[in-house]
């Protein structure tokens, strides 16, 4: 992990958006698991909308180049960096050609994000099918969005307490 905020007030959210809301990929990994925040919500609102709609977390960057997630818990956090770990490290054995064609199937893909460091030993390693790899990371992001989304709302709309 690169960055880590604790996110339990809107005052957090408005610093961690300051902060990072100019870095290009910030809002649109936020987003992108995230159908229920408009897609017009500004770029420093990102984190106090998600913290509104899910409750509190951890905002953090998975390495240099890594996505940005928003985490109910750590256990959470540690799913989703063992997702993107396992990305990061087929990539890192992958053939260059392979890392090519799976960061071509999706626009925004992480691979591409890697490519501009030197983490690449190719030849060392399997055939492993990156692009799945990537859509498990970002599957495991939106079911914990998901369901931290749905049980905010039941939380609020039945008045129990955040825990």
């Amino acid at each position: 992990m690169t960055e880590l905020r604790d996110i339990t007030r809107p005052a957090d959210a408005d610093r961690a958006a300051a902060e990072f809301a100019s870095e290009a990929p910030f809002s649109g990994d936020l987003r992108r698991v995230r159908p229920w925040l408009a897609p017009d919500t500004p770029r420093r609102a990102v984190p106090a909308a998600i913290l509104h709609a899910e409750g509190t977390g951890f905002l953090a960057l998975l390495g240099e180049y890594g996505p940005w997630v928003y985490a109910a818990s750590v256990r959470d956090l540690q799913v989703l960096g063992g997702a993107y770990g396992a990305l990061v490290q087929a990539a890192h054995h992958a053939p260059e050609d392979a890392v090519y064609a799976a960061a071509g199937q999706r626009p925004d893909s992480l691979l591409t994000r890697l490519e501009a460091t030197d983490y690449r030993q190719p030849g060392r390693g399997g055939d492993v099918d990156l692009a799945a790899l990537e859509t498990a990371f970002w599957h495991a992001a939106a079911v914990q969005a998901q369901t931290r989304h749905t049980a905010h709302g039941q939380r609020r709309a039945g008045g129990t307490p955040e825990r």
